[in-house]
């Protein structure tokens, strides 16, 4: 025994017999809270004992029982400083003052002293330590700390200024407050306490949001309605992110440590009932949207004006409402991918606006025109904000929803295009004509004139409509002049003619772009059409000819064999094995021009609306 008591020389000090060092008491020290200092009187007397047995001094009677008095002496001072420790300790949250900061710093360093002493005896068996060895206060401390927390959090008590109605909100609010509060006094209060590597912001960072968690994991067990369902997925990801992102907590916290709020088993059945809810609230909003736009055009209202522009209020609903829905529902769901689960919505509120857009369409009503203005104009901020917005949605809904935008789109162009027709057909048949030929001048003139009259009616529409709308006018109008040109209804059947015509092609060409672009057209690309096609005619020489429709091909890739041969045939003096030539000639680049041309040049399409037999 005695050698294996050897390895505590360590342990062992000299002391005087009549060394009386002129030091408070340990029960002075007590009372005055230096724990430190009590405690070092206490491991000193703790080491001086057994430095006695170490020397085999306890072989009488006497001594034994001396030393027996010494020890349960020593394990009550023990208690009476371990005790008023954890006192100190349980009221580290309480802290409003220096002087107090000042004692639980003490205090904490004394439980850190008792844990090294511990330490010193882990090497010995149990039978040679005293009977207190080890305290584990540093253990106790931790447990006495989760002790405190949970107590606080149960006993928060809620700001009576704030209204709640639900008792589950009141519940996890008063925690949440309760929280943050205390972090905070933990970072301002008792961090210094601590010794750095303690990193006791970190702990009870963690005792907090366990405590919290568990709260939330006790309503997520039962039925919940929309409201507390939401309210739970608010906390997770918006409340509670936003108070470990306070500064000063963020600076001392690694919320990544953390485990999470909710176990993915309790948040899954969370989101599904959050956006089964969100979904019928955005179906029933953008319905009452398309409720109001269909009552008031069956009762004959006019769209509202706004500094003479009619106010599209339905494109700013619909957007508001959608968008508004989606953003809160990617801030709920702390996640974008989620969000898209109600994007679908669109997609089903336009094939019921559809339905509505075609009946207005149908309808012979005096607010038609008016309203399919206005209609065209929602189609279009709706078709842009889902192409600048594209992330919110899946592909698939992204590309459905463009598809019905665009499909109204072309029905509401071709219905003021039609009435353009209508009103222009008569006019039209000069176009082409010997009448033409003689006087084009006038000609373009009187169909300009009516056509500024038909257009007229969309000085009320909004700039972007307009000039889509216009622009759209700008090149069915063209491209009817062009297609009746191709009808061949005069032969120019000498370079002279065809020079003539070829210049009057170029001016009527300057006019109506000078007159649609003035209206509103965007449509500028549109102005070489004519000139190239004029520049046909005026050439004489094959090879040259051949050359000018590459050139054209290359502005309009959807110029077709059928268009070469109608407008070649204008040219009276070109014959049949020449056009024959130049066409094979053409068919061979146009593989090539098409395998080099970019979207740009694909989406200028022109010829393909020259519709010719």
């Amino acid at each position: 025994m005695a050698k294996k008591l050897g390895k505590l020389n360590p342990f062992k000090r000299n002391y005087k017999k009549n060394d009386t060092p002129d030091v408070p008491t340990f029960k002075q020290n007590l009372q005055a809270c230096r724990f430190v200092d009590a405690g070092k009187q206490l491991i000193i007397r703790e080491d001086r004992l057994f430095a006695l047995k170490q020397e085999g001094i306890g072989s009488k009677m006497k001594l034994v029982e001396e030393e027996e008095d010494s020890e349960s002496r020593l394990a009550k001072d023990y208690e009476d400083l371990v005790e008023l420790v954890m006192r100190t300790l349980e009221n580290s949250l309480d802290l409003q003052s220096d002087e107090e900061q000042e004692v639980l710093r003490d205090a904490v360093h004394a439980v850190l002293l008792e844990e090294e002493q511990d330490a010193r005896w882990e090497a010995f068996q149990e039978k040679g330590r005293p009977s207190w060895r080890p305290r584990r206060c540093k253990q106790n401390h931790e447990a006495l700390l989760e002790r405190l927390v949970h107590r606080r959090m149960e006993e928060a008590e809620l700001d009576s200024s704030v209204e709640m109605d639900s008792s589950i909100h009141q519940s996890i609010t008063r925690k949440a407050k309760r929280l943050k509060k205390d972090l905070l006094k933990v970072v301002t209060w008792v961090r210094s306490c601590y010794p750095e590597h303690e990193n006791v912001c970190q702990f009870y960072a963690t005792l907090y949001h366990n405590t919290f968690s568990a709260k939330l994991r006790e309503v997520a067990e039962y039925t919940l309605c929309d409201e507390d369902c939401t309210l739970l997925l608010q906390w997770v990801n918006q409340e509670y992110p936003n108070i470990l992102s306070v500064r000063q907590i963020k600076e001392v916290i690694d919320h990544t440590k953390l485990d999470p709020l909710l176990p993915e088993d309790m948040i899954t059945p969370l989101e599904k009932q959050f956006l089964t809810s969100k979904k019928m609230e955005v179906s029933t909003h953008l319905r009452k949207i398309l409720d109001r736009e269909e009552t008031a055009w069956k009762q004959g209202a006019l769209p509202q004006l706004r500094d003479q522009v009619y106010c599209c209020l339905q494109a700013i609903d619909v957007i508001q409402c959608f968008h508004g829905h989606v953003e809160d529902t990617q801030k709920m769901l702390g996640d974008e991918t989620k969000a898209r689960n109600i994007t679908c919505q669109m997609n089903n509120f336009l094939k019921d606006y559809k339905i509505f857009h075609a009946k207005v369409i149908k309808s012979r009503q005096t607010n038609t025109e008016a309203v399919l203005m206005v209609n065209l104009s929602f189609l279009i901020q709706c078709r842009d904000y889902i192409t600048k917005n594209a992330h919110l949605f899946p592909e698939e809904v992204k590309t459905d929803c463009l598809s019905l935008l665009t499909t109204m789109t072309e029905r509401s162009q071709h219905y003021f295009t039609s009435n353009m027709h209508k009103e222009l057909k008569d006019l039209y048949r000069k176009v082409g004509s010997y009448d033409w030929l003689k006087d084009s001048h006038g000609v373009c003139e009187e169909l300009l004139a009516k056509l500024e009259r038909h257009i007229q009616k969309f000085n009320n529409l909004d700039k972007m409509c307009c000039q889509e709308l216009l622009g759209g006018m700008h090149k069915e109008f063209l491209a009817e002049y062009v297609r009746k040109m191709m009808k061949q209804k005069i032969k120019l059947s000498n370079k002279d003619q065809q020079q003539m015509a070829a210049s009057e092609l170029c001016l009527n060409s300057e006019r109506i772009h000078t007159c649609l672009t003035a209206a509103g057209s965007n449509m500028d690309w549109l102005k070489d059409i004519l000139p190239k096609l004029a520049e046909l005619l005026k050439l004489q020489d094959p090879d040259s000819i051949k050359l000018e429709l590459v050139n054209l091909m290359r502005v309009c890739p959807d110029l077709s064999d059928r268009h070469i041969s109608a407008w070649l045939k204008l040219k009276g003096n070109l014959s049949t094995l020449d056009r024959r030539k130049i066409r094979e000639s053409v068919t061979c680049s146009q593989d090539q021009i098409n395998e080099k041309s970019d979207s740009l040049q694909f989406s200028r399409r022109f010829f393909s609306i020259v519709r010719i037999k």
